[in-house]
């Protein structure tokens, strides 16, 4: 009898189980049935909304920043000098793309001061900067482009190479539209990735103003180079050059709170009236690092690195000025590096 009912047992067990099994598998189909329903009722949410969705062609932003530095020293045994600086920075974007049609606007501005122990303000950042650049699509990485950059400065800037004059009696050596750099050209685009773009143009014209006389009687931007019959080649106040230009850009978020943007500029003035300078390239590298400490606090590291075979600089032998047999400053072409590191508020909009 107890067998008999171990038996009975065994059975009904193993069929309760089967039919729970059955249960299960039942419930997992109809629960796939309606997942596959949601999912293709999503799909038809979601390309309804895109429909209705007006297309976006424009993409606008930027960021201002302000950045200060202060060193303030007493009795300082090891010695030095106490020093107070001021930049403010921004940048502002305007981008159009439609189909084939893309447009890149970009414009820099850059300004600040510093003063050192008991020196007067000076100028130690001046920067204008705007960049266009229309492509038109050939194929999804490469296109045919036009360029237009101008860069100039905002205010004067004066020669403190001479230590024994009083800044009053300094000569002023540049100001806004002298000089001031006009870039024109044609050439094709080719996007590497979204992040990294190289534009190349056979055909660039470069134009350089000198709007102030005295300036431009200085030679400092325009070169008074002098062919074999002494004549000067070029003018004092304006200057042309038609050559070709390489443009490489990156730009990228490299996390979520680091932004790096670098540009390089190459440009070749393979007509020179020089024949002389025609092998010379002129170099303009930028590069700006963001770093977001803080919703509104910020540092950033900008640096610029400038070689142009026409740009006069002062010459000196260690910190002494190099005379010529006169007693004048001698001056030539030198690579000219700027380097801008800050801390302060900083806005991205």
């Amino acid at each position: 009898m107890k067998k008999t009912f171990a038996i009975l047992l065994v059975l009904f067990t193993t069929s309760l189980f089967a039919q729970t099994l059955e249960e299960a598998k039942t419930n997992l189909a109809n629960a796939e049935t309606a997942l596959a329903t949601q999912e293709v009722a999503v799909k038809a949410a979601r390309a309804n909304v895109a429909a209705l969705t007006p297309p976006v062609y424009w993409e606008k932003g930027g960021f201002a920043a302000l950045n200060f530095n202060s060193l303030g020293l007493t009795n300082w045994a090891a010695g030095g000098v106490s020093s107070n600086s001021i930049t403010a920075l921004g940048n502002i974007l305007r981008n159009y793309k439609k189909d084939k049609v893309e447009w890149i606007n970009n414009l820099e501005l850059a300004y600040g001061l510093i003063q050192n122990g008991e020196e007067t303000l000076r100028k130690n950042e001046d920067k204008i900067d705007f960049m266009t650049k229309g492509n038109y699509g050939i194929t999804k990485k490469l296109s045919y482009s036009v360029l237009l950059n101008f860069k100039s400065q905002f205010a004067p800037g004066f020669d403190f190479t001479d230590q024994n004059l009083n800044d009053d009696d300094r000569p002023e050596i540049s100001k806004f539209f002298a000089p001031a750099y006009l870039t024109t050209s044609v050439g094709f685009n080719y996007n590497v990735t979204d992040y990294f773009s190289i534009y190349l143009s056979p055909a660039t014209g470069r134009f350089t103003f000198v709007t102030d006389d005295s300036i431009a009687a200085q030679n400092i931007y325009i070169p008074a180079t002098l062919d074999d019959a002494g004549n000067s080649f070029y003018e004092d106040n304006f200057r042309t050059e038609f050559g070709a230009l390489l443009n490489a850009r990156f730009a990228k978020d490299l996390t979520k709170k680091i932004n790096l943007t670098s540009t390089l500029n190459l440009f070749n003035n393979y007509t020179d009236v020089n024949k002389n300078n025609r092998l010379n390239i002129d170099v303009n590298w930028e590069t700006m690092i963001n770093m977001k400490l803080t919703n509104y606090l910020g540092a950033s590291l900008y640096t610029n690195l400038i070689h142009d075979n026409d740009i006069a600089v002062s010459l000196f032998d260690g910190e002494k000025p190099k005379l010529d047999s006169d007693g004048n400053q001698l001056t030539g072409p030198r690579t000219q590096f700027k380097r801008l590191l800050g801390l302060g508020v900083q806005y991205k909009f």
